[in-house]
């Protein structure tokens, strides 16, 4: 069974072209940003800490086609106006960081609404709900709802681990094309 992240990995690999802006909404560590980087996507990152900010940059420093802001995700719209090709959004905790400091759902539903107004028809939202922390399982289940019912996006697909309602969950939605 695949790890989330290198399903993740495999569907962006499999979807995106080189001349694709990715939008990454919680930089983290900067792993899916190099990821990304290292397949030649120009990708935009955001986070709410410094510490990822740091770190994302420091594994990220060797690839021109970055720009990375230390903002909340919910004010996206203050630093990003142009359109996107995909959105990526891992929900939790930095790894190997301060464990208070969470996503929530108020600001990741802010930052999914703000972000689907930026995506180019047949984009792909790719967000990764870890469900085990404190509020996790919540916010994801407000999340996945919230999504589900957006009449612009399709859904597509979702992977997680059998026989544990509390791993990580990723759901891949495609933004409608409402022009045909």
């Amino acid at each position: 069974m695949l790890r989330v992240t290198s399903f993740v990995h495999q569907f962006i690999k499999n979807t995106f072209t080189q001349s694709s802006t990715l939008l990454d909404l919680t930089l983290g560590n900067g792993n899916d940003a190099l990821f990304c980087l290292q397949r030649g996507h120009r990708v935009i990152g955001l986070d709410i800490q410094t510490l990822a900010i740091e770190r994302s940059e420091a594994k990220c420093h060797n690839y021109p086609k970055h720009v990375f802001h230390q903002i909340d995700h919910a004010l996206l719209d203050t630093v990003i106006h142009e359109p996107l090709d995909g959105v990526l959004m891992n929900n939790g905790y930095l790894p190997n960081g301060d464990e208070h400091i969470t996503t929530s759902l108020a600001s990741s539903l802010a930052a999914l609404d703000k972000s689907i107004v930026l995506m180019r028809p047949l984009a792909y939202l790719i967000v990764t709900l870890y469900r085990k922390q404190t509020g996790g399982f919540h916010e994801a289940e407000g999340i996945e709802s919230y999504l589900r019912q957006n009449k612009k996006l399709r859904f597509d697909q979702s992977y997680t681990y059998t026989n544990d309602d509390f791993a990580p969950l990723v759901l891949i939605f495609q933004k409608v094309d409402e022009s045909s």
